[in-house]
This record gives C-alpha cells, structure tokens and sequence, in this order.
C-alpha cells in the first residue's frame, strides 16, 4: 500500500542512502503476514508493517500514519468531486492485489462497505501496484491507495480522498536479538527522521 514515491518511508529510505551509501539495501514487497513469518524465520532483518503487530521475540515501533485516496478513472463521474464518502464506492468494481497490500485493502473495504445482506463488488486481480493502477486507468474498476502514491502519475487516474478519513498506520518490525549493524543504525535513523505524520 505504501509508495516509495513520496511519503516518510520513502524519505527514510533516501536518508539512510544517503549516511550509509555502502550498505547494501534489498526490498521485499509482500503482504503484511508473509513478513511478519519473514521477520519471525531470520529471512528479513526487518519488516515495515500496517498497523502495529505484537510479534513473539520481535520488538515493534510506529513510524507513521498516511490517509487513504481513492483511485478513480479520470472520466468517471466522482472523479472531479474534492471529496467522496465511503458509500459512494458501494456499486463499484473495486480492484485490490492478490499479494502485497491486497488482503489489507480489502479488509478495509470490507470494514467500510459491508451490511447485512450486502458484500462489495472486490475483484481480486493478480498484478503488481503499477499495472493495477494502470487498470483503473483503463477503467476496469477503482481502487484504494495510500497518501504516499500521489507523488506518481498514472495516466487517466485521479485520486480523491474518502470521507471519514481512512487512517493506515505503518510500524517497523524487527527480531530483539538481530545483532545486524545496519538495521541498529535503520532503527535510529527512523526515529530522527520520522514524524508521525497524517
């Protein structure tokens, strides 16, 4: 869900590149569970997390909270309002990964949209970020997106926020015992350079 585009994640990445340009960094994109298994086997010496999970032998820290926007085709009729209620996505096709953030989004759409007797319309679509936007592009439905996307531009989307405001906080995981350098000095770089921020 997050976007290396804009935002503090991607802000604390640059800054750690920045200070440390000999320290080889790799990225995982995956779901939140797949990491936190990741996280708890020794695979990842860290793992940048939604919300703020209690994991055994594991210490957590928030590092910061983005709103959410809905990704609209550009021609579609709710595209040009300022603002959009939740309800106004009820009779949409609403796109969500089957990896990566895909189980968060939809349960946050399940969360807003869901009545007795009624389920949203959630097609779940096997792509990576770039090309699902790209499909609402196309309009073959919407979708949600954190804040840190709008620093991207996809052709034929607009992104419009939701109302109430859908709050998505982002926590960084790690093993007590991971001796790694390099993530001690990850960890308090996170905690000068990052604000909590909405």
């Amino acid at each position: 869900m997050a976007s290396l585009a804009q935002g503090p994640l991607a802000d604390l990445l640059a800054a750690y590149r920045e200070r440390f340009p000999k320290i080889e960094v790799r990225i995982s994109e995956g779901t939140s569970q797949a990491h936190a298994v990741a996280v708890l086997k020794g695979r990842l010496d860290a793992a940048f997390i939604v919300g703020e999970p209690r994991l055994p032998g594991c210490d957590t820290r928030h590092l910061y909270d983005e709103t959410l926007f809905a990704a609209l085709p550009a021609d579609h009729a709710l595209a040009l309002q300022a603002r959009i209620a939740w309800e106004d996505l009820r009779d949409e096709t609403l796109l969500v990964m089957a990896d990566g953030s895909g189980p968060e989004v939809e349960g946050i759409i399940v969360r807003h949209l869901s009545t007795l007797g009624f389920q949203p319309k959630i097609a779940v679509q096997h792509v990576g970020r770039d090309n699902l936007l790209n499909m609402v592009g196309k309009s073959y439905g919407l979708t949600l997106v954190a804040n840190s996307i709008l620093g991207a531009t996809y052709p034929g989307v607009r992104f419009v926020p939701i109302e109430p405001a859908e709050i998505v906080t982002w926590s960084v995981v790690w093993p007590k015992s991971n001796p790694n350098p390099a993530l001690k000095r990850l960890l308090e770089l996170s905690v000068a350079a990052l604000p909590v921020v909405a």
